[in-house]
């Protein structure tokens, strides 16, 4: 093993064995924190207002339930005419207002959130099949 050398020219085994045993510790706790492999939301979670925004951006199935929309939805704009493209845009204001309102379901003390989290997951997943939906009937128009 190389011998290190203090300012003083001495070895100090020591200080050596210590601070490997403290980047080995630290790449340790690196590693039991795996990064965020799921995708963010469509939205700047620094920004979430609502409840429903909250719980979307602290639950990693709802962030990527979030995500899809905004894919499926944007897909869907392209797909359609400009008359059907306003209607889908006021569809989707509709939608989010009813998102929003899952926040309403939060009871207890202290608040239990489960209620919101079931509502938020139906309204997501009927929203996103019927974005897919809209995208899979222009594609078997064409």
């Amino acid at each position: 093993m190389p011998r290190l050398l203090r300012a003083g020219g001495s070895s100090d085994m020591g200080s050596f064995k210590y601070a490997l045993l403290l980047a080995l510790a630290a790449a340790g706790l690196l590693a039991g924190s795996p990064p965020r492999l799921h995708a963010a939301p469509s939205f700047d979670c620094k920004r979430a207002s609502s409840i429903a925004e909250k719980e979307i951006c602290g639950l990693p199935e709802l962030e990527g339930l979030d995500r899809d929309i905004a894919a499926s939805f944007t897909q869907a704009l392209a797909a359609l005419g400009a008359a059907d493209a306003d209607a889908l845009r006021a569809d989707q204001r509709a939608c989010l207002k009813t998102r929003d309102d899952c926040g309403d379901l939060i009871h207890g003390d202290p608040p239990i959130y489960v209620d919101v989290f079931a509502c938020l997951r139906e309204q997501m997943t009927a929203r996103a099949a019927k974005l897919r939906a809209i995208i899979a009937a222009k594609q078997f128009s064409k």
